[in-house]
């Protein structure tokens, strides 16, 4: 087994981010931007990390167990379904980018790139349980500007920031936040998340909480119990100690929607994702590739270059005719 790093891609973040970086008009009139700036990022990456393996988990409609938890989880902002790539009983994606995220997903098919899903689940989850599951010993880089999968770091797992451009590991978060990546969704739990519609501790951002809480950036095993106590005993000191103290319950919903170790993946949904990594086999076929660019009126696509990237890939296979 190969001591380079597999990479774990979260691909909605990935061609949400290239949409907006990459405007990408084809020869039909069509913006092409998510599909192929996320290609080029793609060749970009692979060409820094030189993976052993590639890994995409994607967005499944969001996490109904969220959901469940918490009514306006996410409230506005569920995430795309993908049914024209993975099968009829899959509601349709979003009109807006159905047409470049399908044409992705298929052009993908022709790369060693593993693409993992699960309906009603988020990429993070699969994500997760990727990390303390089948890879739970490898090295790996997780791909993401999400600040969720922070807690997901440590001495295997490094994270490339598709904000700094770079790989980050978890001493130069401690560094930025004075929190121990593994105390990071208490953290976040503590001061909440308005992109995700979560409220937190009003007056609590993470820098504050460092400060408060010190017990954050300890090497100590960690409960939310834990954080409240130390915050009972202080209560007298600082009103948000106090609201902390206050609002457990809050802080107890809080832990469950923002914690990441694959619990959110109900059985169906691990076994799925599992399959999906156990029989993934790599495999190459440029000229269907090339078939699909033309396709969708793309002419310019350094499609041997991209292709020369994956040379680090392990065990590919080429396709008939490639």
């Amino acid at each position: 087994m190969s001591d380079r790093p597999i990479l774990l891609i979260d691909g909605a973040n990935l061609f949400i981010r290239s949409w907006a970086a990459f405007p990408t008009m084809s020869s039909h009139g069509h913006q092409m931007g998510g599909c192929i700036g996320f290609l080029k990022s793609l060749k970009k990456i692979v060409t820094e990390i030189q993976p052993s393996g590639v890994y995409v988990a994607w967005e499944g409609g969001g996490s109904q167990r969220r959901r469940n938890i918490y009514s306006d989880y996410k409230l506005g902002r569920r995430p795309e379904k993908l049914n024209r790539f993975y099968g009829d009983d899959i509601p349709d994606s979003e009109e807006n980018r159905k047409h470049q995220l399908i044409s992705l997903l298929e052009m993908l098919k022709n790369v060693p790139v593993c693409q993992v899903y699960a309906s009603d689940c988020e990429g993070d989850d699969i994500i997760a349980f990727m990390c303390n599951g089948p890879f739970r010993d490898r090295s790996k880089v997780i791909v993401s500007s999400d600040k969720d999968l922070y807690q997901l770091l440590n001495d295997n797992t490094k994270l490339y920031s598709l904000h700094k451009k770079r790989i980050v590991d978890a001493l130069e978060i401690f560094d930025e936040y004075r929190i121990k990546t593994k105390h990071f969704a208490l953290a976040k739990a503590l001061c909440g998340d308005p992109g995700d519609n979560i409220d937190g501790i009003k007056g609590l951002g993470f820098k504050t909480a460092a400060k408060k809480i010190p017990l954050l950036g300890s090497d100590e095993e960690l409960l939310l119990d834990d954080v409240i106590s130390y915050c009972q005993v202080r209560i007298d000191e600082s009103s948000v100690y106090k609201r902390i103290v206050q609002e457990k319950e809050i802080l107890q919903r809080n832990w469950k929607l923002v914690y990441l170790d694959g619990s959110m993946l109900s059985a169906t949904q691990v076994s799925k994702v599992q399959h999906a990594v156990d029989t993934f086999i790599p495999r190459t076929n440029r000229i269907s590739l090339i078939r699909l660019l033309i396709k969708e009126g793309v002419t310019d696509f350094d499609v041997e270059g991209f292709f020369y990237a994956f040379n680090c890939i392990e065990d590919v296979r080429l396709t008939s005719g490639d």
